[in-house]
């Protein structure tokens, strides 16, 4: 046999064993859950289609579904204590109306990010890392039911349109908004419903948190606060869950309130309560009859060249409306802001521009090159820290590729 002729990488640990992130939960109590798996089948089970109308249904609605709950323990289970009878019914109006067993993983404000996989494979990322769960719904049917009526609850329609969908909560949770993203068992290779859940915090970290976290330095701060007030423009790198968009939107309350800012974005993660010119708009499908127009943030970007905008931003660069970064810096002289999945901060604008070319014929160097047009950052961040930050310092033609300014790397 030949030989393999190859440079070894540096070491690195290789993880072969999933961390488990555990949590207290009401439904891992025994006593309580054979209550409760008798009183899940007695009024759930054996209603599911008036639960399925119950839970888009009136305020009436539900209080006629909580009170044969609570018949249903009175007259079944008189020994219960009233803090017993109490928890039990809240566990089934969790599971009714609710979030069910993830509920903990939502109240813990260490994790991001919740995923179920299947009925016993719940995961989550918690501060920047990834864990499998002690959760578990009771069976497949439980999961698929619930997962069933939490699609109802959010309106969303069991069409060929929403197999994979998403959509935002903003009324469960006083701390965090959420946005649940949807994968339908049809388009699932192993037959199961998928549902990923992020969550937004509805107040933005302070300065503080961050530094506690990780995230940033007081010297950071000071260097980003400079590059914000002359005119910076900012392009946030990093893997999904790094923290990108929590530092955005900490950024997008230093714009100069002097300066007009449209966001445009899929999901609603991005917000200032502070900037008294910041307009935010999100993607949409709107449906009329047979009629149905998409709105996308290419179709939000164009307009927004009309409408005397000095400040873009992108929530996430995926595809197309990349190109808006490039013509929006050169035609209006204003500033871009946003976020995109790179390895490194230098590659960023590397896919930046792949993504430019899904709509455009510039060449790759041609597209690098009008980032000179303003000044630049680009900051790369992994597990909700920055970990690089570089600035576009000019373009090299002999070369034909960008030249870079390295202002931070962190220590590996």
């Amino acid at each position: 046999m030949g030989q393999l002729n190859y440079v070894s990488s540096p070491p690195k640990e290789h993880i072969l064993k999933a961390s488990c992130y555990e949590v207290d939960s009401i439904y891992k109590d025994k006593k309580l859950m054979e209550i409760y798996k008798r009183l899940k089948g007695n009024i759930i089970d054996i209603n599911a289609s008036s639960i399925a109308k119950t839970v888009q249904g009136t305020e009436q609605d539900f209080l006629a579904l909580m009170n044969r709950a609570k018949s249903y323990l009175l007259q079944n289970y008189m020994d219960l204590s009233e803090e017993e009878h109490k928890t039990l019914l809240d566990m089934f109006q969790n599971a009714v109306f609710g979030y069910y067993v993830i509920t903990p993983l939502l109240n813990n404000n260490d994790v991001s990010d919740i995923k179920v996989l299947s009925w016993d494979r719940i995961v989550c990322k918690a501060a920047g890392k990834r864990y499998v769960t002690n959760l578990s719904f009771l069976s497949e049917q439980d999961y698929n039911d619930w997962y069933d009526r939490l699609r109802r609850i959010h309106r969303i329609n069991f069409n060929i349109h929403n197999a994979a969908t998403y959509c935002t909560d903003r009324k469960s949770d006083t701390d965090f908004y959420l946005r649940l993203d949807w994968q339908d068992k049809r388009l699932v290779s192993t037959d199961d419903n998928n549902i990923h859940i992020r969550k937004i915090p509805t107040h933005k970290y302070s300065w503080d948190y961050l530094k506690d976290a990780g995230m940033v330095t007081d010297e950071m701060i000071e260097y980003l606060r400079d590059r914000i007030v002359n005119g910076y423009g900012f392009l946030i790198s990093g893997p999904g869950g790094s923290g990108k968009t929590s530092l955005l939107n900490k950024l997008l309350d230093w714009i100069p309130f002097d300066q007009s800012v449209l966001v445009s974005q899929e999901s609603d993660e991005l917000y200032s309560e502070v900037h008294p010119q910041m307009q935010f708009e999100h993607t949409k499908t709107l449906e009329h009859g047979a009629e149905s127009r998409e709105y996308s943030l290419e179709d939000e970007l164009r307009l927004g060249l009309l409408q005397d905008i000095d400040n873009f931003v992108i929530g996430e660069i995926k595809g197309a409306e990349a190109l808006y970064v490039f013509t929006t810096g050169l035609n209006t002289g204003a500033r871009f802001m946003g976020t995109i999945h790179s390895n490194d901060a230098a590659s960023s604008v590397t896919r930046l521009a792949q993504c430019a070319r899904y709509k455009s014929d510039y060449p790759m160097e041609t597209l690098e090159e009008m980032l000179t047009a303003v000044p630049f950052v680009l900051i790369h961040m992994e597990d909700f820290s920055v970990t690089e930050i570089v600035e576009i310092a000019g373009f090299d033609y002999q070369l034909q590729q960008l030249k870079f300014n390295k202002v931070y790397r962190k220590g590996r």
